[in-house]
């Protein structure tokens, strides 16, 4: 993604011999926390809310309390690279900059959050990114926020719990997938559908158990149907009495 698809194309520009009183109002009714001080054709400082803070500034201009060192960018710049230059600088934004050289428009951290929290909602996920995002949640109400995030890319989702000895781990997680995704609507009672999860379940514990084989354990498991497959997504630890070894996540997929 580049900034041109996230940037502001409208930033609030003043002139540098604004009163520091103007430029407060301009920036409480505008709601930003900077403002562009432009000259005709071309951009010359830029203004934070920090720079407008002492009592004392009040017979001063734009010019006297804005930045000079301004960072351009132009407008193929990558979010990535935004982010670096926002984050190695004290800058409030960054100025961006077509290819002819003329002010396009500014990118600030909120644009940022913004544009990537637009993208996430028109970007479908993969059914096998939904079952780890799914399995990875530390808590109840992460749980119940990728279930419901889940529905809204068409899927549908189950997770459960699952803890075992080495000579039952396989069957307790096959056995308790099943059932998850029966009983929240993943699949039907349908023999095929139940298969089509086995099988899933079965390429992920087979990944795992060449990690650390002959190991019982506590693993959370998630189910993701959609797009004519399902796929399950194990995460967890293997132990015993005499190990504690790390998180592992596995995930495996089958045709329905």
């Amino acid at each position: 993604m580049t900034v041109k698809r996230i940037m502001n194309a409208n930033p609030v520009t003043v002139g540098p011999d604004t009163p520091i009183a103007e430029l407060r109002r301009v920036m409480l009714n505008s709601r930003t926390n900077f403002l562009l001080v432009t000259e005709p054709g071309r951009v010359i400082g830029i203004i934070s809310d920090r720079d407008l803070l002492t009592p004392a500034q009040e017979a001063l201009v734009a010019r006297d309390v804005m930045d000079t060192r301004l960072i351009k960018v132009s407008d193929e710049c990558t979010v990535s690279e935004a982010c670096s230059f926002l984050g190695d600088s004290s800058a409030p934004a960054l100025v961006v900059v077509d290819s002819e050289g003329e002010l396009a428009g500014v990118v600030s951290p909120r644009d940022i959050v913004k544009g990537m929290a637009e993208d996430e909602e028109v970007t479908k996920i993969s059914v096998e990114s939904a079952s780890i995002y799914l399995v990875m949640t530390r808590s109840r109400e992460y749980e119940k926020y990728w279930l419901e995030k889940v529905r809204g890319y068409g899927y549908r989702g189950a997770i459960t719990q699952v803890g075992a000895s080495a000579d039952r781990l396989a069957a307790k997680l096959r056995e308790s997938m099943i059932a998850a995704a029966v009983a929240l609507g993943v699949i039907s009672e349908d023999a095929r559908e139940k298969i089509a999860v086995s099988n899933a379940v079965r390429d992920a514990y087979i990944q795992l158990s060449l990690i650390n084989p002959g190991l019982g354990g506590g693993f959370k498991l998630a189910a993701v149907r959609g797009d004519g497959r399902v796929s399950v997504a194990i995460f967890g630890r293997f132990g015993h009495a005499l190990v504690d070894g790390p998180e592992q996540l596995a995930v495996g997929y089958s045709v329905i």
